[in-house]
C-alpha cells in the first residue's frame, strides 16, 4: 500500500513536471517562431527589398503556415521594424562587448571600431538592415523605427564624446550632439557603400583611416 502511494505520489508529481515544461515549452516556441519569421523576413528581404515581401512568405519562409506572421505582426511595415530593430540590437551587443575596460577617449574609440564589425552579422542581415534604412522615407512605421535607430546611436556617441570632454581628453570646444550625428550618419553612410559595393569598399583600410581621422579632429591642438 505504502509502495502504490509513492509511485502514485511520484506519478503525479512526474506529471507536474512535465506540465511545468509544457508551459515553458510554449513561450520557448513562441519566442523561437518570431526569431524565425524575423530571420526570415532578413533573407527576403536581402533577395528581394522591402516592397517584395509578404507577411504570408515569411511565414512560410520560416518554416510556419502563411498565416503566422500576420498572426505576430498587424502590417507588413510593423514586420519590417521589428525586423531592423532586432539587427539593430545584434550591433549594440557586439559594441557592449568591445566596451569593457574603457572609458572616456578610448572608449568612444572602441565604439568607432567595433562598429566595423557590423558584417559579423552576416550580408544577409546588413542588407536587410540597410534596405529598411533606405527605403524608410514613405512608409510612416519604418521612418519612426529609422528615426530611433538614429537617435540611440547619437544619444551614445553623444555620452561618449561629452564624457571624453570632461575627462580632457577632447577639445572643449567641441559640441557632442552635432559631432554625434556626424559619426552615426558617417557610419551608416560607409556601411551602406559596403552593403552596395563589397568587393569595391575596403572595410579595413577605411577602418584605419576613419579612426585616426575623428581621433585627430577630436584632439587638443598642440602647444
Amino acid at each position: 500500500m505504502g509502495a502504490a502511494g509513492v509511485q502514485k505520489r511520484t506519478v503525479t508529481e512526474a506529471g507536474a513536471d512535465v506540465a511545468i515544461r509544457r508551459r515553458r515549452t510554449q513561450a520557448e516556441r513562441r519566442a523561437e517562431a518570431e526569431s524565425r519569421v524575423l530571420a526570415a523576413t532578413a533573407e527576403l528581404v536581402a533577395e528581394k527589398g522591402i516592397d517584395g515581401v509578404t507577411l504570408a512568405e515569411a511565414g512560410e519562409r520560416a518554416g510556419y503556415s502563411r498565416g503566422l506572421a500576420g498572426h505576430y505582426f498587424r502590417s507588413k511595415d510593423e514586420l519590417l521594424a521589428a525586423m531592423a530593430e532586432a539587427i539593430h540590437d545584434e550591433f549594440r551587443q557586439q559594441r557592449r562587448e568591445r566596451l569593457r575596460g574603457t572609458s572616456g577617449l578610448a572608449r568612444l574609440m572602441a565604439t568607432l571600431d567595433a562598429s566595423f564589425e557590423r558584417p559579423a552579422v552576416g550580408m544577409v542581415k546588413m542588407r536587410a538592415y540597410i534596405a529598411v534604412l533606405m527605403g524608410a522615407a514613405h512608409k510612416p512605421a519604418l521612418a519612426e523605427a529609422v528615426a530611433t535607430f538614429n537617435r540611440d546611436s547619437a544619444t551614445e556617441f553623444g555620452r561618449l564624446i561629452a564624457s571624453a570632454i570632461e575627462a580632457g581628453e577632447i577639445r572643449p570646444d567641441i559640441d557632442a550632439r552635432t559631432q554625434a550625428l556626424i559619426l552615426s550618419a558617417a557610419l551608416r553612410g560607409i556601411m551602406a557603400q559596403w552593403v552596395l559595393d563589397p568587393a569595391g569598399v575596403d572595410l579595413v583600410q577605411i577602418r584605419e583611416e576613419f579612426i585616426t581621422l575623428v581621433a585627430r579632429s577630436l584632439a587638443h591642438p598642440p602647444t
